[in-house]
């Protein structure tokens, strides 16, 4: 049969499996040019040739079947350039995407080198932190099953879509009157650190620029009591006094290691120098 190519010879010639080229057939979108009535086989043409390299083309874009379709309806220049513009936009929405993806591993990945590692874990430290986007709901919290349903409460409120984004980022606040206390069993608000822009929500609120003194230690909240401590002398010998509330945060906890030793807390208290008398 002249210029006709059966569907297992048009498989192997464009690189297409059969499978696929049927499933066309049944959509309507590259059909054959000729189906012997008798047998069902199915036939195409050189002429098909570069139709289907079209939509093999369009596919490594990503673009989906019925806007190839819609196009074959059409033959537009004009909708053909506008189906490639839509697609242009949808490939930079998933780069800038997968941007943020790769920023949240980078900062995870660090956190936990710094815990395998064990640098600078015990040794109080003051660092400068520029202003932090949080999702927080204020409570009295005290430790045990209250302090892991307060957590379930907020990523209610944010919106279950969003929940497996903060892994690694749920954290507590204590009140200046609970830490000059020695309260460090209560938080007055659990929040999340928003690293990339979601919508906005009443619970946002922003953790203030300026110096922090930071203190990593190995264990979890219910070990948090002499770090605290620690990190308040330090504050007073370093002539500083409280600028706020503390920020807790784990970041290696039974969920990551089931070695105690390897678990990771951070806290963070936001300082300022006392005032000349």
């Amino acid at each position: 049969m002249q210029n006709r190519f059966s569907i297992g010879e048009m498989s192997r010639l464009m690189n297409v499996p059969v499978k696929t080229l049927r499933y066309y057939d049944e959509i309507g979108l590259f059909k054959p040019v000729e189906v012997n009535r008798d047998t069902g086989y199915r036939y195409y043409s050189t002429e098909q040739f570069e139709q289907l390299d079209i939509i093999k083309y369009l596919r490594l874009l990503g673009v989906p079947l019925a806007e190839i379709a819609a196009h074959f309806n059409q033959l537009r220049v004009e909708s053909f350039l506008q189906l490639l513009q839509r697609q242009q936009r949808s490939i930079d929405e998933k780069i800038c995407e997968l941007e943020q993806t790769r920023r949240k591993f980078g900062s995870r990945i660090a956190e936990l080198e710094t815990a395998l590692s064990g640098d600078g874990v015990g040794i109080p430290l003051i660092k400068p932190y520029p202003e932090r986007r949080i999702l927080q709901l204020q409570a009295s919290i005290r430790r045990g099953p209250e302090l892991e349903m307060q957590v379930r409460k907020l990523e209610k409120l944010i919106g279950g879509k969003h929940s497996p984004i903060f892994i690694g980022k749920v954290g507590f606040t204590v009140s200046v009157t609970n830490l000059l206390r020695e309260n460090f069993q209560e938080y007055n608000s659990v929040f999340i650190l928003v690293e990339d822009s979601l919508e906005e929500s009443s619970l946002s609120v922003t953790l203030p620029a300026g110096d922090y003194a930071c203190l990593l230690f190995r264990g979890n909240h219910n070990d948090s009591t002499e770090p605290y401590r620690q990190l308040l002398s330090f504050v007073d010998r370093q002539g500083l006094r409280l600028n706020g509330e503390a920020v807790e945060r784990a970041i290696v906890d039974e969920f990551i290691s089931c070695d105690s030793g390897r678990y990771l807390t951070e806290i963070q208290l936001p300082v300022c120098r006392r005032p000349n008398l």
